[in-house]
């Protein structure tokens, strides 16, 4: 986060002076946006997870429900209540918080209703059947129909679509449900690419075919850059060149100001953050809880293959963030939620004393802690 404001508070004048709109625009909302965040991570902290996630079904269609109703008013022509962008409405206008994306909370409640699906019905042995794929088919259907068709945010379903096929193939699915998952998710994207220009577009420009200007402009970026940068005062991308610089396209911004070590340190950091994540799932002996953990690491490492990925010109360009990094209140929120809501779990993990013999005060703090994080 830090880092972050400080690329926003360098590049923001520069960004908002190409668009027209005051200097300090991106990096005042940034900053608001990271304080709202870092409240939401002690929310995730302190409140127990069974509080919540008794409510995990009701999340999911109170998160559906909103996605589909900002679609409803946003194509109603509704002003004021909804925010729409280059003819796509994805957010909310909510008195005092400003824009909100139901698609960002829909993820939030996919992780813990995903959990306690994959776990409840894992215990009786259902997994691979109706009990779960109703539910489950529910939830696929209704995410490409009001986040993907009528939202037309393609990556944000994609990011959903990983969460629930990750959690299946680490809680057991058989393989065969799983190649049936996988099938499904494959004809649903490429009948959503197919019903849709900019995505045949962004797909024709990846492929050097079509309007190449915002992957020519990222490669620039990182070109110019060189080994350790221009210094983020010295950039000339985010003066117009490069579009969204302060929010989808900041890891480009990152390349040119920091160059190569600036851009594989923050690469590291990414990877530091998920590995401990990921060994929070490990050691976490309540199943659903593992479930959710391992959901969260996925959602982060979707969101970083997406963006660098698209940033690099290895994959199609889509429009998604960078975790912690972009400027945009509603991503950084929920996902600092759910990254306090890991932190909260890891209090109730479990790990192995090596040398229970030992005499050493940390042999025996060790042995103390283990034995009292276990739940009961």
């Amino acid at each position: 986060m830090a880092a972050g404001l400080i690329i926003v508070y360098a590049i923001g004048p520069r960004a908002a002076q190409s668009e027209g709109i005051a200097t300090d625009y991106y990096f005042t909302g940034h900053l608001k946006g990271i304080f709202a965040s870092v409240v939401m991570l002690l929310i995730g902290a302190l409140i127990p997870y069974q509080k919540l996630g008794q409510y995990s079904k009701g999340m999911a269609m109170l998160a559906i429900g909103l996605c589909f109703l900002t679609a409803i008013l946003g194509r109603a022509g509704v002003e004021g209540l909804v925010i729409c962008d280059e003819g796509a409405c994805r957010a909310l206008n909510v008195p005092l918080l400003g824009s909100f994306q139901p698609a960002e909370f829909l993820k939030v409640a996919v992780l813990f209703y995903g959990a306690w699906l994959v776990s409840d019905r894992r215990k009786k042995g259902q997994l691979d059947k109706s009990e779960f794929w109703i539910p489950m088919a529910t939830i696929i259907g209704a995410v490409a129909i009001a986040v993907a068709f009528l939202e037309k945010d393609l990556g944000s379903t994609a990011v959903i679509y990983m969460i629930l096929g990750m959690m299946m193939f680490v809680g057991g699915m058989p393989w065969k449900q799983l190649g049936v998952f996988a099938l499904v998710v494959a004809v649903c994207v490429v009948l959503l690419i197919q019903v849709a220009p900019h995505r045949l577009d962004r797909l024709a420009s990846f492929s050097g075919q079509g309007d190449d200007f915002h992957i020519m402009n990222s490669l620039i970026g990182f070109g110019t850059g060189g080994a350790f940068g221009v210094g983020l005062g010295n950039s000339v991308q985010t003066t117009g060149y490069l579009p969204e610089a302060p929010s989808d396209s900041i890891f480009s911004v990152v390349g040119e100001a920091w160059g190569f070590f600036g851009a594989v340190i923050v690469l590291v950091v990414y990877a530091v953050l998920l590995q401990r994540i990921l060994g929070v799932s490990k050691r976490t002996k309540d199943e659903e809880q593992s479930l959710f953990a391992l959901g969260v690491f996925t959602w982060i490492l979707s969101h970083v293959i997406i963006n660098v990925g698209g940033m690099l010109a290895l994959m199609p360009m889509k429009g998604i963030t960078l975790p912690f990094l972009s400027h945009g209140g509603t991503s950084m929120m929920f996902v600092s939620f759910v990254v306090g809501m890991t932190l909260q779990i890891s209090t109730w993990t479990s790990r192995e004393v090596i040398d229970e013999n030992t005499s050493s005060r940390r042999g025996e703090r060790g042995a103390r802690y283990a034995g009292s994080c276990r739940r009961t």
